[in-house]
């Protein structure tokens, strides 16, 4: 290398230090294409359609249990031997412990139960999706870089071959030369199966028919809040767990009511006829009451109460360790977050140098014959690991945007879409 190599070679070095392209603004809402296809996918998805009718069937259920315990009984008799007797009555069965009251207490619980779990399910096939998008659009753009970087280093292999022949390029470096190449096609065909994985990912939430996945496009940039100011109890799976909590609470209620015996009353009414002596045949109207009342002795149902009261322990357990889980959830996620935003905050301080430009500045140099073919392909090959570390940088920052959106369940905020 002569000394005029050097104020080149170090422009080179300082572009290469300024990172990637100039990054796009940053975004803290969803952009209206990408509103439009989350939108789009979530309409008629097979995973929410699963949720919406579970959601039904808990509300169907809610409605039955609402309903009255018993219904009234319709008696019909009749009997023939020396008199003729017939009589209608009817019963019904008085519900004095109040199960009733309990049972559609418990149906509310577990109908906000499922309320909860539906929009649980909304925002978690939500958060999928984006992250699914975040992959497959970090694996496009790696795929793309690594296609660029066969196509260069063949064009260089190519030249460096004339250069040989000519006797302009010592064997050594023509091997080299190979070599970058083949490293080249081996990085490319792994990116290739790194696509057609995120690409399996995104297909299998959106559907390999459904609408082509937009850009996500610039990076967030919005400041995530403490735990001091988030309401944990607005979060769905601090309200499924609650919800679930006072279910089994009210299930105590309806075992312990379930003990208490019911009574039932009965009246009927009918007509009596007998022959008389003389052979005439008389009839009388009758009345009757009835009252019939369980006598628990057998069975005093007290297993089932002390079995809901053990259900409401654990679910009452649940609810704390959800809390605990939750916070510590959101704090970790924040603290991605963040981390990854400072980074992508320093990656823009740094500038963005254009890499084409860089490498054909490199392509001149080395053709100028300023560096050798091993300084020019270990000087490309950064320029494609910053290009690649980019790509990262912004995957990550998308993928914990994301887990930070659903830690919070403001993903639906983000994208106007609400259970």
């Amino acid at each position: 290398m002569t000394i005029g190599t050097y104020p080149l070679y170090g422009a080179v070095l300082a572009v290469l230090a300024l990172g990637l392209a100039q990054p796009a603004a940053a975004r803290n809402t969803a952009g209206p294409a990408l509103r439009t296809y989350v939108q789009t996918v979530l309409g008629d998805h097979p995973a929410l359609g699963e949720a919406k009718a579970a959601f039904d069937a808990a509300r169907f259920r809610a409605r039955g249990l609402a309903q009255p315990l018993y219904n009234p009984e319709l008696e019909l008799g009749y009997d023939n031997a020396l008199s003729t007797s017939k009589e209608i009555g009817l019963s019904q069965t008085l519900d004095l412990g109040g199960k009733g009251s309990a049972r559609a207490g418990m149906a509310d619980a577990e109908l906000a139960a499922a309320r909860a779990r539906l929009a649980l399910s909304t925002k978690s096939l939500t958060t999928s999706l984006l992250t699914a998008l975040a992959d497959y659009q970090a694996a496009s753009r790696a795929d793309a870089v690594a296609r660029q970087r066969v196509d260069l280093d063949r064009e260089f292999l190519a030249l460096a071959e004339r250069r040989n022949t000519a006797g302009d390029l010592p064997q050594t470096e023509l091997l080299t030369a190979r070599l970058s190449l083949s490293q080249a096609r081996a990085e490319a065909s792994a990116a290739v199966l790194a696509l057609s994985a995120a690409r399996e990912r995104l297909d299998a939430i959106a559907g390999a028919a459904g609408p082509p996945p937009p850009p996500l496009g610039g990076a967030p940039d919005a400041p995530a809040r403490t735990l001091d100011g988030i309401d944990l109890m607005r979060l769905p799976e601090m309200r499924l767990t609650a919800h679930q909590a006072e279910a089994a609470r009210s299930r105590v209620s309806v075992a312990r009511r379930n003990r208490v015996p019911d009574p039932t009353l009965g009246f009927s009414v009918g007509k009596e006829r007998e022959w008389t002596p003389l052979g005439e045949r008389e009839s009388a109207t009758t009345f009757g009451l009835r009252l019939s009342v369980p006598i628990p002795v057998r069975n005093g149902f007290g297993a089932e109460v002390d079995a809901a009261g053990a259900d409401l322990i654990a679910a009452e357990d649940a609810l704390r360790r959800q809390r605990r889980a939750m916070e510590a959830r959101i704090t970790a996620s924040r603290q991605r977050y963040e981390t990854a935003r400072a980074a992508w905050a320093d990656w823009q301080a740094g500038g963005a140098g254009a890499l084409n430009d860089q490498r054909a500045l490199l392509r001149r140099l080395w053709e100028a014959g300023e560096i050798g073919a091993v300084d020019y392909i270990i000087q490309l090959n950064q320029t494609f690991a910053t290009e690649r570390a980019g790509i990262d940088l912004e995957a990550r920052l998308w993928t914990a945007w994301f887990d930070w959106l659903d830690a919070t369940a403001t993903i639906g905020e983000w994208t106007e879409i609400e259970p």
